[in-house]
């Protein structure tokens, strides 16, 4: 198989826009249909499919993973650029939730996530046509937490997706930066907790493993502070409520992303020992798990250049694994934080990541 050089990288400077596209958050592409493709403890999972458009038909499709630190997020609004890269040029687009943590583990989300294309590809042909849709020809793609697990499905998923996206996500849990406690700020070195909620109450939540607990859709940070339940209900296209649940994990993940040392010591109590954390961080990062392996789906990594949440160095690492595999890769970074690319959403944004739409289109044997 053929190897992709990385690109080049962008000029030094950042997009002064980037700050205004997270304003509010990001609308949801008008024309899906909503459906619940797995039932666990209690708990449905929503999946959202929109048909393709500008199809050449059986056409493929495209499903998104959302990112939010495997405790946030929502998958009602997908990366503003796949409507105007993917979906408009031919890709049928798909955004299953998953089950946020902390009650399940990092492998159930990953499960979620295999079983949400097991439920695809049996239901896809249904619902958008038997002859509109080849359920063989798929892509997957992720940002941030999303894009650890797509990452993480690429070991899993038979058959596999002819093209990963993964963008900006954690690929080896065991780098130092991660695991570090100088790279992180100390509990004394952080201003008192000041929320709705007291440090107790966040304490005990992130404590809680009772399954039937979880949520499959919640607030990044402060978002329910940046619009109104009715904005918020309308860029998403659903009823969405700011119910105590909702308000509490808000908080949560700006106080869990504060004082990451406070994650680390609740992921620690699952384990007897270093040794077994260490075992299991290394079960659940991308990049350990291609040792012994020869084969892995083509990957297309998206990652800014500045990212301090999620080193470019993860991309790169993996990156340069896979093209010594001899599996197909291509790299395109730019200056700019985590979530760089939610600057692109509307159409001709999506140029500056043309070479990964160009990727996906030569492995899924695409042209719409």
């Amino acid at each position: 198989m053929s190897q992709q050089a990385p690109l080049p990288m962008a000029p030094a400077e950042l997009r002064p826009d980037l700050v205004e596209s997270f304003a509010l958050p990001r609308a949801s592409p008008p024309g899906f249909t909503d459906h619940i493709f797995k039932t666990a403890h209690g708990v449905e999972l929503g999946i959202r499919v929109w048909p393709a458009a500008n199809a050449t038909y059986p056409a493929p499709f495209v499903t998104w993973h959302h990112g939010g630190a495997f405790i946030a997020g929502s998958h009602f609004a997908p990366l503003s650029w796949m409507e105007p890269g993917l979906r408009q040029r031919g890709y049928h687009m798909v955004s299953p939730a998953y089950r946020l943590g902390p009650q399940v583990t990092l492998d159930e989300q990953v499960q979620d996530g295999v079983d949400s294309i097991a439920w695809c590809r049996e239901h896809l042909p249904r619902i958008l046509g038997a002859d509109k849709v080849d359920v063989d020809r798929y892509v997957i793609c992720g940002e941030s937490a999303g894009g650890t697990l797509v990452a993480l499905m690429g070991h899993r998923l038979d058959p596999p997706p002819k093209a990963i996206i993964e963008a900006y996500g954690i690929v080896d849990f065991l780098d130092k930066h991660f695991g570090d406690p100088d790279k992180h700020p100390k509990p004394n070195d952080l201003p008192l907790w000041e929320g709705e909620f007291t440090e107790e109450q966040l304490h005990a939540a992130l404590r809680d493993r009772d399954p039937s607990h979880c949520l499959t859709d919640a607030l990044f940070r402060d978002e329910q502070q940046r619009c109104s339940e009715e904005q918020l209900s309308e860029l998403w296209a659903t009823d969405f409520k700011y119910i105590d649940a909702i308000r509490l994990r808000a908080e949560l993940h700006i106080y869990r992303s504060d004082r990451p040392f406070i994650a680390h010591a609740v992921e620690r109590e699952r384990f007897n020992s270093d040794g077994e954390l260490f075992a299991w961080l290394s079960s659940v990062s991308a990049i350990p798990l291609l040792n012994g392996k020869t084969t892995y789906p083509p990957t297309a990594f998206l990652h800014g250049i500045d990212d301090t949440a999620v080193p470019l160095a993860q991309s790169q690492r993996m990156a340069a694994r896979l093209r010594e595999m001899g599996v197909p890769t291509v790299e395109c970074y730019e200056h700019g934080p985590h979530v760089f690319d939610n600057v692109y959403k509307v159409p001709g944004w999506d140029q500056y990541i043309q070479p990964v739409l160009d990727f996906v289109n030569v492995h899924v044997d695409y042209l719409p």
